[in-house]
């Protein structure tokens, strides 16, 4: 079912995407009221939306459905203009919030991401490194005098991990900095560039990390097989340009407002934690705020400056009170060490002064796209909250419509058959046929895996799926639903990245719900239905109220390259 207020809305986020490049991108294809509805804006939407919110076919018939569809979102906000909704506290104390990262996101878009470029042989020369992983420790440190100082006292003798459990910030450290290992592509960037330059049991330099500077220790470096392919590599390098882009720009604002961190507080503080609440007792709320325990300093401690910059400054005491604001899930905890406590602080400072910079050193809105886009978040929340008000709110469902809709669609709410399956990879035939052979024959498979497994993953759950659905994992799951019961294992097969065998751990049948078990997915279907109906009603009423008139001739010029089948 296509839902018209799903529709508009993905138009709102499809407009706000970017601008159609075509000369004839002002031409206009429907106006209503004051709005317009130009080339651009059709033709941005054409390429931009969902395929299944696009029209069936691309000729006059299907242009004229999506144009409808733009056509009813302008009249739902200007509807919802009339109604004074962003007028309302709630909305505009909303649109506040709202407004903030939205010009962050632009100022790292106009700032960086539309100046990052990637080359070929970037690609390559990454995706090589991508081969190896490495199994590292670290010490993380509050400024980079610290980390030159101690990185001499370690060159000189001293012991990296006694040196991490004294000093280090980061996490593990109270395990001499150990952080296990990771193969490149899931490493930091700042770490990635360093490690591609140094060898086994080589310290690096001070490296310069988002929260502080890093001293690296190598203590293994092993060929893999990757996990991901050459696509990963130059959407990772972009990635990494990008955020390295994003520090730098975050280093100068730092540097102009003079910030400084204060180690001796961050430790206080460190110390002060509680212990670790498992996320598992957050999830089900058997930990809330009311309940959690509480950041207690010692009173001599609360008024020490933990930060300062040119525009105020932070105690422990005012960081306690943004501890107990921040959710659960937001605090810092021990097992990431003293660098969660600097990450809390400097969110803070970056989401009050970020948006400020962009709006008024960067100056985004003065750019027409960003101007536009912004425009057209702000309908999309109007056009939700005039579908809220005047549609979701007035339509409710049955219990009887509930029974019949569940005797009417079985076959439709029946779930399909799950299965758990665990996955061994080398990129030797003969060791996966040999793997196979030893599985079949009764060998743990998780030792098997740890064996012959060069899968990088394995370290981290064994290769296991969890129970999955058929098309979670394509290259797998034709062996692994084919298998026919439970402790199976597969012959030796080819996939894109070497050989695999496969084990079934768990099968769980596809079953049909009980009334009661669907009667929640029955009831939004039920509505979202009555909803539709209720809104085409509407929207005849409320587009009476504006003149609307289209241009078929211009309409027709349009491009729609793309449609929903």
């Amino acid at each position: 079912m296509k839902r018209t207020v799903i529709i508009i809305v993905a138009m709102a986020l499809a407009l706000a995407a970017g601008c159609s490049k075509t000369d004839r991108k002002d031409l206009i294809l429907a106006e209503i009221d004051t709005k317009t509805i130009t080339m651009a804006d059709f033709e941005t939407t054409a390429e931009t939306l969902e395929n299944k919110y696009l029209p069936e076919t691309s000729d006059m018939e299907g242009k004229k459905e999506l144009l409808r569809h733009m056509i009813n979102k302008e009249v739902m906000a200007l509807k919802a203009t009339a109604l004074g909704y962003e007028r309302e506290e709630d909305f505009k104390k909303f649109w506040d919030q709202f407004k903030g990262p939205f010009l962050v996101t632009a100022l790292w878009n106009e700032e960086i991401t539309k100046k990052v470029k990637i080359t070929e042989e970037e690609i390559d020369y990454y995706y090589e490194q991508m081969q190896y992983e490495y199994t590292l420790s670290q010490i993380i440190l509050a400024n980079e005098d610290e980390a030159f100082s101690l990185r001499e006292k370690i060159v000189a003798g001293e012991d990296f991990a006694e040196m991490a459990k004294k000093y280090s910030l980061g996490k593990g450290a109270e395990n001499g900095g150990h952080v296990g290992s990771s193969p490149v592509g899931r490493i930091h960037w700042w770490v990635e560039e360093v490690l591609f330059e140094m060898n086994e049991g080589d310290v690096s330099p001070p490296v310069k990390t988002d929260t502080g500077w890093a001293l690296l220790k190598i203590h293994r470096k092993r060929k893999i097989i990757p996990d991901l392919d050459r696509d990963y590599a130059e959407k990772r390098l972009k990635g990494v340009k990008e955020y390295k882009g994003r520090n730098e720009l975050k280093g100068r604002i730092e540097a102009d407002i003079h910030m400084q961190i204060f180690t001796d507080a961050v430790n206080i503080i460190f110390d002060a934690l509680p212990e670790d609440i498992p996320f598992e007792e957050i999830v089900n709320y058997r930990v809330t705020r009311n309940n959690a325990p509480k950041l207690e300093v010692l009173p001599q401690y609360v008024d020490m400056l933990v930060l300062q910059y040119d525009d105020g400054d932070y105690t422990i005491k005012d960081f306690i009170e943004l501890y107990e604001m921040a959710s659960l899930v937001e605090r810092p905890r021990r097992q990431y060490g003293r660098e969660s406590i600097v990450q809390l602080l400097k969110k803070v400072i970056y989401d009050r002064i970020l948006p400020v910079y962009a709006e008024e050193i960067a100056k985004v809105l003065e750019v027409p796209e960003v101007k536009k886009n912004l425009e057209n978040r702000k309908e999309q929340f109007l056009v939700y909250k005039l579908y809220q008000d005047q549609i979701t709110d007035e339509v409710s469902i049955t219990d009887r419509e509930v029974k019949d809709y569940y005797t009417k669609n079985k076959e439709y709410l029946e779930t399909k058959e799950q299965r758990d399956y665990q996955i061994l990879i080398n990129s030797d035939p003969a060791i996966a046929k040999q793997a196979s052979v030893l599985a079949k024959n009764g060998e743990d498979f998780d030792a098997l895996v740890r064996k012959f497994s060069q899968d990088p993953s394995k370290k981290e759950n064994l290769g296991k799926t969890g129970l999955v659905y058929p098309g979670n994992y394509l290259e797998y799951d034709s062996q692994a639903f084919s298998l026919p019961g439970e402790g199976d294992v597969s012959e030796p097969f080819a996939f894109s990245r070497g050989w695999a065998i496969v084990k079934v751990l768990e099968i769980v049948p596809g079953r049909m719900p009980t009334i009661q078990e669907a009667s929640g997915t029955i009831r939004r279907e039920l509505k979202e239905a009555k909803g539709e109906a209720l809104l085409a009603e509407k929207i005849i009423g409320w587009s009476e109220g504006y003149i609307i008139t289209i241009n078929e001739k211009n309409l027709g010029k349009a491009r729609m390259e793309r449609t929903r089948l």
